[in-house]
Formats: structure tokens, sequence, C-alpha cells
């Protein structure tokens, strides 16, 4: 690793604008449904976890682009007042920034996204700043651009940089990408996807063999499931009132960052993100709901389980 390492996280991946609507219920088709709250918010996966990362003390670095429209201003400022170095964030004219209509349904928090990223803001492989994404201790990608984000993580781990996944969908470049990431942590559906494997413990043990040193996999209220050092640790997950759960996945890496960064055990720095992602799903936005690290802690503590 360089000699001088400038932050503890660097993170190059998606932002958006969320605009969410909190309904009754989900609408029929042809149907006019009154919303019962809006809200205009920060969001996008990396973007997300840096925010949660910056507010938990971390020093944390964005890499990505921004339209040149007002979205991409409201979505670089956001950051900004949250104190992300945005040094290699690329504002692109004539580019709207990438933004969501997310409906929630208000009885059970659970969303739907309908999103729109215009091409103009892909990151290709030879425009990755190969000195920017070796800056940190961990550099997290979400792979939304595959080939970029292996070319960085390629980079990264030749610097000795750790790099963290979150994996959510399978496309050119992803094979290379998880074979060059030192932590895979992955939504529900991608093992399957990735390996064509059904059974959840055996396609994690195929993607380890691919290269990962960790695989782990989000399961929402069922908690979470990691195989590390050759076993599979479990914890449950966190019973609360619902109010919007977008987000919930970014808050948990961002948390299982923060854990590995403190060199917190594994079944903690699982523990602690499932309760920072359950506590997120409290409040509306993908950010509405980042607890402090002392309010997480004594969360998972008293909190109640499934």
């Amino acid at each position: 690793m360089k000699d001088q390492v400038r932050f503890d996280v660097v993170g190059m991946g998606l932002n958006a604008v969320d605009h969410i609507c909190i309904i009754p219920r989900f609408p029929r088709y042809e149907e006019k449904l009154r919303m019962r709250d809006f809200k205009r918010a920060g969001g996008g996966q990396v973007a997300s976890a840096l925010v949660a990362c910056s507010r938990w003390g971390l020093k944390v670095k964005y890499i990505g682009k921004m339209g040149g429209d007002e979205m991409g201003a409201f979505s670089y400022e956001g950051l900004r007042m949250e104190g992300v170095n945005l040094d290699h964030a690329q504002r692109v004219g004539g580019a709207m920034n990438q933004f969501a209509f997310i409906l929630v349904d208000v009885t059970t928090g659970e969303r739907t996204i309908i999103w729109k990223r215009d091409e103009k803001l892909a990151m290709k492989p030879e425009e990755v700043p190969l000195d920017a994404i070796t800056m940190g201790r961990y550099l997290l990608l979400d792979g939304h651009d595959a080939l970029a984000a292996a070319t960085a993580a390629s980079e990264a781990r030749k610097h000795g940089v750790t790099v963290v996944l979150d994996a959510e969908t399978v496309k050119e470049g992803t094979r290379e990408l998880v074979a060059s990431s030192d932590y895979v942590i992955c939504s529900r559906d991608f093992p399957e996807a990735f390996t064509g494997e059904r059974n959840l413990e055996k396609a994690m043990e195929l993607i380890h063999r691919g290269g990962p040193i960790c695989v782990g996999v989000t399961l929402g209220r069922d908690g979470a499931v990691c195989l590390w050092e050759g076993k599979f640790i479990r914890v449950k997950g966190f019973r609360v009132k619902c109010i919007d759960s977008t987000g919930a996945g970014d808050i948990f890496h961002g948390a299982f960052i923060y854990g590995l960064n403190k060199g917190w055990e594994m079944e903690k720095i699982l523990d602690f993100a499932n309760g920072a992602a359950a506590l997120n799903c409290t409040c509306i936005g993908a950010r509405g709901g980042i607890k402090p690290v002392d309010e997480i802690l004594h969360f998972i503590a008293t909190g109640e389980r499934w």
C-alpha cells in the first residue's frame, strides 16, 4: 500500500436522487392514488454507504459521475455537506443525473424502485482514476459499471487496498470483478444468478473459490450469513417498524466496512451492519435513519429479533 493513505474508505459507483412516494398500497392499473407523504433525498449504493461511514467518523472519498443538471447539483451538494471528498466526482454537461421514483407501501415499508440513468454517466475502464482508487484503506464498489469496477479492483489489490463489493446483478465484467474483490457482500438473489447453484451455501462456496476471502449475503428480516475462514456465520434480523426499506443494503455495506475498519470480529460486524440497516428502515430515505454508532450498538444488544 502507498505510504500516505489519505482516506479510510474510497468508493466508486452510483449516486442518485430519490423521489420517495409513500402510498397507502401498491396502485392498480390506471388508478389515481393519493400519496401519504413525499420526500426528495440523496441515494445510490456507494454514495449512501459513504455518507454513513462519514457520519460515523471515517474519512471518505467518492469517485463517480453526476449530471450537469439541477439534480446533479443536488446530489453533489448533498455529499459535500456530509463531508465526503469530491475531488474526483465529475459533473457531466448535458447529462441528467441518475434518479428514481420509489413507491413505498405504508403498511409494510417495502419499496418498488423505478429508475433512469443517462448513459453519459457510465464509467469506462480507461476513465478510472487509478491514483485515486488507491488512496484509501478500503475500496467500495457496487459493480454497476462492472468493467470499470473490475479495473479499479485489480489496481487496488496491487497496492494492498482491501476491496469490498456490493454485488446485486450479473453482467459483463462481473466475474472479473468478483475475482478481484476481497469481500463480496451480495443480495439474496446474486449467488444463484452468478453461479447457477440454487443452494445458497453451495453457491457461496463457489463464489469463495473464485477469489474472495469472504462472501456474505444480506437476507432482510432473516438477517445475514457470511462464509468466513471456512465456516458459515449467521446472525438473526431485527424486528422494527419498517417505514421505508430504501437504502437498507447501502447502509449495511457502509456499516460492514466500518466494522472492518475497527478490526471487529466477523459476527460483530454482521450484527452491527444488520442493526444499522434495520434502524435505517425506521425513517424515510436511503440515508434518513443512519443512527450514531452508540445507538446502533445499544440496539443490537437490546433489540428484538425475528
